[in-house]
């Protein structure tokens, strides 16, 4: 264990060279380490903890109901022929969706 290694005095250069990885990656346990917490060596999750940008779950149900609708119909159901669908069925507010919120 590399945080071990350095814990009883061995060289980061010396550890990093042994088991071939750079020293951000020694650097990035060792901030980590943790006695008092067992788990201080499980990988942590890279998603954010808020997505600010995210679309809203309404319009999520409302794209979702209108593909299964139009997939039923046996009709096109891209994203094009949705935001057609909503604009034709006077969705309100139709400037929430875009090509990309729909894809």
């Amino acid at each position: 264990m590399a945080v071990q290694r350095h814990l009883d005095g061995e060289s980061p250069e010396g550890i990093c060279i042994s088991l071939g990885r750079t020293r951000p990656w020694l650097y990035k346990w060792l901030d980590r380490y943790d006695p008092g917490d067992p788990d201080w060596c499980l990988d942590r999750s890279r998603l954010p903890l808020s997505s600010p940008q995210r679309t809203a779950r309404e319009i999520e149900e409302i794209v979702k109901v209108t593909r299964l609708s139009l997939y039923n119909q046996g009709l096109f159901c891209g994203a094009q022929a949705i935001l057609w669908y909503l604009e034709e069925q006077n969705v309100q507010p139709y400037h929430l969706f875009e090509p990309s919120t729909v894809f």
